[in-house]
């Protein structure tokens, strides 16, 4: 007996087609999930320079942070001034304020820095740095250099501008020449002008600097919270790639320079 065979092709069953889609749809966004850390768009220091566009200076400071990553939670408060040229101005700490992990992570150790600014000339500045350092310190408008009985030479702030160093926090100690003209050669390298700025010394800004304890002596009391930071800490420091943005969607940044790097230190929270 022959055996015949059908020319017409054999169909996959519609639902059989639909439910294999849909888990192939659902296994490949689990994969992206764990694979690329969660990025939402701008960060809030962003949405902040954007609204403060028109103002003609303002200041905006990591002032602290916690995390919980069992509830996925990321978050800072920030102290910002408005007009700092106006020795009423007073220095606005925000609730707190809810970050994506990828922002939180490249900003661990930025606590005290500056993480944007409007100089008085009208330059916005988004690279982390030491506040006042942009605009104020080195500007003969507000002071002038002067040495001390060792012969170092230090920024001070004419009378009028004195008020300044309290809205720095420039009081825990003085800003020396040499580490100025040392944060003009950082942000003149290609290589580290896009990367947050802590001295010449090893913590003299930043999360674990003199000034930064003196200004918020309440973080470094919380106990737990340093706890579930240095866990955190620890996570970036073993896969950085993963906590690294991309150039374009980067917070870090000087909108009058171009670059995208960052760096992460290896001080431990508390030390």
């Amino acid at each position: 007996m022959q055996t015949q065979f059908s020319n017409t092709p054999m169909k996959i069953p519609q639902m059989n087609t639909k439910w294999f889609l849909m888990l192939a749809t659902l296994v490949l966004a689990l994969w992206a999930c764990e694979s690329k850390p969660r990025y939402t768009g701008p960060s809030p220091v962003d949405k902040m320079v954007r609204d403060m566009m028109d103002e003609k200076t303002f200041s905006i400071v990591l002032f602290d942070m916690q995390v919980d990553e069992d509830k996925d939670l990321y978050q800072h408060k920030y102290r910002i001034t408005v007009n700092t040229e106006d020795s009423t101005a007073q220095p606005k700490t925000t609730e707190w304020v809810n970050v994506d992990e990828v922002f939180f992570a490249e900003n661990l150790d930025n606590m005290g820095l500056e993480l944007a600014s409007k100089s008085p000339d009208g330059t916005i500045h988004k690279v982390p740095s030491p506040p006042g350092f942009n605009g104020y310190v080195g500007n003969e408008r507000y002071g002038q250099w002067r040495n001390d009985n060792s012969g170092n030479s230090f920024w001070a702030f004419y009378g009028q501008y004195m008020f300044m160093s309290t809205m720095f926090n420039m009081m825990a100690g003085p800003t020396y020449r040499n580490t100025y003209s040392g944060y003009q050669t950082y942000r003149s390298n290609p290589s580290t002008r896009n990367q947050p700025y802590y001295g010449s010394g090893n913590n003299r800004y930043g999360t674990n600097s003199p000034a930064t304890r003196a200004s918020n002596p309440n973080f470094f009391q919380r106990k737990q919270q340093m706890q579930k930071l240095s866990s955190f800490k620890q996570k970036v420091a073993s896969n950085p790639s993963r906590y690294s943005r991309s150039s374009s969607a980067r917070t870090s940044r000087s909108t009058s320079r171009t670059g995208s790097s960052s760096r992460s230190r290896g001080s431990s929270f508390g030390k």
